[in-house]
């Protein structure tokens, strides 16, 4: 098993992320002959493929594509042989998703987060209008089935680690570690996302960005909570 980046940052997160960017986006799943997709017979083209298709605006004739090998399948004791086809899904779309720019480790994404940020700031300024900052909202699943490996997929790592005193050091790293924490949110099914907000709503209102460095750790811990009972669960939402 490759060794996996302290800093990792997993696919479903990097989807809600994406999604904020592009809220039409739909990611589709198929097995195909390498030939078909772009491989050479010599380098596995004659091998089956488990392909990850992103497509980021209606009717976009480009689409995004990453693939992992079926050879890579693997199933554990008791696990039913489809958890082995949604173990390929998520890692092509991971594949697919680093390829569409968004990285699989928080130092690359939080140079992505940096600069739509100062984009935003820049239309801002352009508009004459302060730069809003984001509601956590959670956005339609669409039937894709996204299932994260328990050995591979780790959440605890999704979002920059903050002081632990209750003060931001400053303004930016208050506004990342919230962009970052929405983007976890994003990443949620429905039912789950909603006990977020209502965590969020009796921890201080939904006060949005939060000035208490301890009160963000709450919310992110108990976001954290929610990743792992979703895991636990089998990702059964997500995938219906």
């Amino acid at each position: 098993m490759a060794q996996i980046a302290e800093d990792y940052v997993s696919p479903s997160v990097r989807w809600g992320i994406l999604k904020q960017d592009y809220p039409d986006a739909v990611v589709e799943f198929t097995q195909r002959l390498g030939t078909e997709i772009g491989i050479p017979e010599n380098f596995g083209g004659k091998d089956q493929y488990c392909v990850a298709q992103i497509t980021l605006r209606p009717n976009d004739p480009d689409v995004v594509m990453g693939y992992k090998p079926i050879s890579d399948a693997r199933s554990g004791k008791g696990d039913h042989a489809s958890d082995a086809w949604n173990v390929l899904c998520t890692k092509a779309m991971g594949r697919a998703l680093k390829r569409a720019g968004y990285a699989d480790t928080a130092g690359e994404m939080r140079v992505l987060v940096q600069y739509k940020q100062r984009l935003a700031e820049q239309d801002a300024t352009r508009g004459g209008v302060e730069a809003p900052m984001p509601v956590i909202t959670a956005a339609p699943v669409h039937n894709s089935p996204l299932v994260t490996e328990v050995e591979d997929e780790e959440f605890d790592a999704v979002i920059a680690e903050v002081e632990v005193a209750d003060v931001w050091d400053s303004d930016e790293e208050r506004d990342e570690a919230h962009v970052a924490l929405k983007a976890t949110v994003v990443a949620l099914p429905a039912e789950y996302a909603d006990k977020a907000r209502d965590s969020h709503e009796k921890l201080n209102g939904r006060q949005w960005p939060m000035t208490s460095v301890a009160q963000f750790n709450t919310l992110k811990n108990f976001v954290a909570s929610l990743h792992l009972e979703w895991e636990a669960a089998g990702y059964e939402d997500e995938a219906s």
